[in-house]
């Protein structure tokens, strides 16, 4: 052994140990196997290269078969802790194993029987093939969790591998006899293998750190889900309390405002607004049109008959007074929840009518909020064909007919045409979710 490759196992000893040993910290009680295999694959490499670099002082046994079986193991199972990390329950590759440790065997044999140039040609072949074994499961493990830096330990993998292979022809040529002599091709291989060992090492270190903030991500994203689930529901039970409409009046204009903003979508209209995400949302606050009717008197909102003047000046309040209560709830929230801007839109211009003649501000033409304006057509065509304490039920056509008068005057013309081509789809919404 020469002392020019002596630092060059150190190192692989040293940063090998630290690794495996911090791994295994940053993970302890949490069962994490990745960790644990990891580390187990670290302290087999840094074994084997302990027995070979202390070969002269120690029986063959340990560095050569004991050695070369620890080393190719390890190979596996880095390549098995890599899968860990996205397969919990991946099967342990008993087979590699069971080969590695047969592999040990017959290094014993071919050392004990004095084969000459045919046992370091062995070892490096054997090294070679542990690190594609390794580089195959490295893969695996990329295509599972698509992470990039699993693409780059790949690669470290299939260098190694390159390097080790490099290091047979001079073996088989006679100009070297075994795979610690000094020579231009043993010292650049064996760097390189090194190296390519520690980059192993930290880019571990990076993907495990990568899906770490993977996760947190992933739970944070949830937690702040739950949160707008919790934080709408709240709203709508809070606006269907108050409201003098059913349950089913709320089920069924969130359905047409779907619907209408599909259509619109496919016909081409508005295609910066109404992305899919985005339709998503005008559908979840579409049930919060009436929550400003929670201001309103219940003389007022549960009067059976027709409203006076003055009683009406009061109902019209309900969509100032709902804008008010959203833009308070927006207010109290750092990030907004993803649907409340469009129920603000929803619940203070559902009133607002296309000609300027609507409440609360008497906004006109498309200053009204689009969100607003699919809403308008969805909540008069339920009013319409819903039996009211103060009206019978008009039939789906004649308020079809009827929204189609008022194209242009109360309604967006482009969404009354929305309308006319989900005509079908609104009466078997009506028919599946009546009162």
């Amino acid at each position: 052994m020469h002392l020019t490759v002596e630092p060059l196992y150190l190192i692989s000893i040293i940063v090998n140990l630290t690794v495996g040993m911090l791994v295994l910290f940053l993970y302890r009680g949490r069962h994490d196997q990745s960790a644990r295999y990891w580390f187990l694959a670290s302290l087999a490499l840094s074994l084997s290269v302990g027995f070979i670099l202390f070969r002269p002082y120690l029986p063959p046994f340990f560095s050569y078969s004991l050695a070369h079986t620890l080393s190719t193991s390890s190979s596996v199972l880095f390549g098995y802790s890599l899968i860990l990390i996205g397969e919990k329950k991946f099967r342990f590759p008993y087979i590699p194993i069971c080969i590695c440790v047969a592999y040990g065997f017959v290094l014993a044999y071919l050392v004990a029987s004095g084969a000459g140039r045919l046992t370091p040609v062995a070892i490096a072949g054997a090294w070679s093939i542990s690190l594609v074994a390794a580089s195959l499961m490295s893969l695996r493990a990329s295509r599972l969790l698509k992470n990039g830096y699993l693409e780059v330990m790949t690669w470290l993998f299939v260098a190694s591998a390159v390097m080790w292979v490099m290091r047979i022809p001079p073996l088989v040529a006679g100009l070297t006899d075994n795979l610690g002599e000094a020579g231009a091709i043993n010292t650049v291989t064996l760097i390189g293998i090194v190296a390519l060992g520690i980059l192993r090492q930290l880019v571990y270190l990076v993907i495990r750190l990568s899906e770490m903030f993977k996760d947190l991500l992933k739970k944070q994203v949830i937690k702040t889900g739950e949160t707008e689930e919790a934080l709408l529901a709240s709203l709508i039970t809070l606006a269907s309390k108050r409201d003098n409409e059913t349950g089913s009046h709320i089920v069924r204009t969130s359905k047409y405002v779907r619907a209408i903003a599909q259509r619109l979508k496919a016909m081409g209209h508005y295609p910066e607004f109404l992305t899919d995400s985005r339709i998503k949302n005008l559908y979840r606050a579409a049930p919060l049109h009436d929550i400003g009717k929670v201001g309103i008197p219940d003389a007022i909102l549960n009067k059976p008959g027709k409203l006076s003047p003055e009683e009406w000046q009061i109902m019209k309040t309900h969509a100032s007074i709902g804008e008010s209560i959203l833009v308070t709830v927006k207010e109290r929230f750092s990030d907004l929840p993803s649907f409340l801007h469009h129920a603000i839109e929803i619940a203070g211009g559902h009133h607002e009518r296309w000609d300027g003649t609507g409440y609360p501000r008497g906004l006109s033409g498309e200053a009204i909020p689009l969100a607003a304006r699919i809403m308008a057509v969805a909540d008069v065509y339920d009013a319409l064909v819903t039996r009211r304490a103060y009206k019978q039920p008009w039939t789906h056509d004649d308020a079809c007919v009827e929204i189609m008068k008022l194209s242009g005057s109360q309604f967006d013309p482009k969404v009354v045409d929305a309308l006319v081509h989900e005509m079908e789809a609104f009466k078997q919404i009506y028919t599946m979710h009546q009162d």
